[in-house]
C-alpha cells in the first residue's frame, strides 16, 4: 500500500506515513493476504512469461525447435500480467489519469470531479465486465485449446472480465470514499 499524499511505500505495522505523517487506518489481515497474493502472481507470471521467451529463444536459435504453443501461453501471460498490474495500479490509484482539476480546484470541488470521474470509470469498467463476460463465452463455445498443454483457450482468458471486476470494484470504493468525503466536507 503507498501513501495517498507523498507516494511512499506503507507497511502494516505503520499507522502513520514516514514521509508525511498521514494517519492510516490499518489494513484488514485478509486484505493484506489478497494484495500479497495479488503481488506475487504478478511476479509469478512476468518470471515465467520471460523465462518462456529466453527458453524459445535458445530453442530456436541452438535446436531448430521450439515448445508448442508456447507462443500463445505468452500472449496469454501479456493479458494477465496487464491486469494484474492495472489491479494493483487501480488499488493504489496510480492508475492513468489527467490531474488539471486537482492543480486549480479547492479541494472540496477537486472531490465532486473524482465522484464524477469515479462514476464513469466504474460505469466503462461495468460494460468493459460485461463486454469481456460476452467475449469469453465465445471462446469457451469454439472449444479451442492451446497444443502441447492441451489447455482450453477460455481459460487463459479468464483474467479480462475478472480483471475488469477487480478493477470496477476498487473504482466504485474509490469513488463512495470520495463522495464520503464530498459530503463530510473534508479529507480527514
Amino acid at each position: 500500500m503507498r501513501c495517498k499524499v507523498c507516494g511512499l511505500r506503507l507497511y502494516d505495522h505503520l499507522k502513520t506515513c514516514p514521509g508525511c505523517g498521514t494517519p492510516y487506518p490499518p489494513v484488514h489481515p485478509i486484505t493484506a493476504v489478497l494484495w500479497k497474493i495479488e503481488e506475487w502472481l504478478l511476479v509469478g507470471f512476468l518470471g515465467i512469461m520471460v523465462s518462456l521467451v529466453l527458453i524459445q529463444i535458445v530453442l530456436r536459435n541452438f535446436f531448430a525447435t521450439g515448445i508448442m504453443g508456447g507462443s500463445e501461453i505468452v500472449r496469454h501471460l501479456v493479458l494477465w500480467v496487464a491486469f494484474l498490474g492495472a489491479g494493483v495500479a487501480a488499488r493504489e490509484g496510480k492508475h492513468i489519469r489527467i490531474d488539471v482539476a486537482g492543480r486549480l480546484l479547492s479541494p472540496r470541488f477537486k472531490c465532486g470531479t473524482d465522484v464524477l470521474t469515479g462514476i464513469f470509470s466504474v460505469v466503462v469498467c461495468a460494460i468493459l465486465v460485461y463486454a469481456s463476460l460476452n467475449f469469453l463465452l465465445v471462446d469457451f463455445e469454439s472449444g479451442m485449446q492451446i497444443p502441447f498443454f492441451n489447455m482450453p483457450v477460455w481459460v487463459l482468458e479468464l483474467i479480462i472480465p475478472l480483471g475488469y471486476l477487480v478493477i470496477t470494484l476498487r473504482f466504485a470504493l474509490r469513488t463512495f470514499r470520495s463522495l464520503i468525503w464530498f459530503i463530510q466536507g473534508d479529507r480527514t
